[in-house]
């Protein structure tokens, strides 16, 4: 798994951050840029995403949160304030349910249920269309900002969509939208804060996540869409800084 580091060795907060379906790093590049002159910020990219697009599956949510725990171990991160976007919402609460001591706080933002998505027959068949329809991909993508993407950030998700195979895109699918981590989430002592973007889902995001978390503060977010991190950074940044 590669990882990007930026910010002092020395800092006392470590935040490690996780992109999510489609995605890789690049989509934190503006959010770590205010957080680096004080934190140390280790950012992935998942098995078969961006620069990790090479290594091997299999590509679910059990996989690519053992891969976190080996950058914890591997950097010395523990306890580390997980950062998880959508999908890396989920593989973060994975973590935190498999490895809870490695795992300080968490920070799920715009994310995707705990229990199964419960999608529609149409739903699930749109997304999986976008695996493998780069015209649907972006046309899906561009939908998830608020109110229009910038042409710069909709051509860094973009390019993270395309560099990513159908194979490994299918894969993590069917893994994030029908693992169930509720049982476990319950059982969950680190706190956690749901960032829920006013332009998203955030009915779904308090009930279907921050409502099943013991130690939740559930932030509704506004001005922003599903991706967040390119329309609010400093305020998500902020908001990092508390957890």
């Amino acid at each position: 798994m590669q990882v990007f580091e930026r910010g002092p060795d020395s800092a006392n907060v470590r935040l490690l951050f996780v992109h999510g379906w489609q995605g890789d790093h690049r989509v934190w590049e503006s959010v770590i840029a205010e957080l680096s002159p004080r934190y140390r910020c280790v950012a992935v990219d998942l098995p078969g995403s961006g620069a990790s697009r090479d290594a091997g599956g299999p590509y679910t949510l059990e996989r690519f949160a053992a891969g976190l725990l080996e950058v914890i171990e591997e950097h010395g991160l523990a306890p580390v304030t997980v950062v998880g976007h959508s999908m890396g919402a989920k593989i973060a609460l994975q973590l935190a349910v498999d490895a809870p001591d490695a795992v300080k706080s968490l920070v799920l933002i715009a994310p995707v249920p705990i229990g199964p998505a419960g999608f529609s027959e149409k739903g699930i068949a749109g997304l999986r269309k976008t695996c493998d329809d780069a015209d649907a991909a972006r046309r899906w993508l561009t939908r998830l900002f608020v109110p229009e993407p910038d042409a710069a950030a909709l051509d860094v998700v973009c390019d993270a969509a395309s560099d990513t195979s159908p194979e490994v895109k299918l894969e993590a699918l069917e893994s994030w939208s029908s693992t169930d981590l509720s049982d476990g989430a319950r059982t969950m002592n680190a706190p956690a804060i749901v960032i829920a973007p006013d332009g998203d889902n955030v009915e779904m995001q308090q009930t279907k996540v921050a409502d099943l978390l013991p130690n939740a503060r559930f932030v509704k977010l506004d001005g922003a869409g599903h991706y967040a991190m390119f329309e609010q950074p400093r305020k998500i940044a902020e908001i990092i800084a508390t957890a």
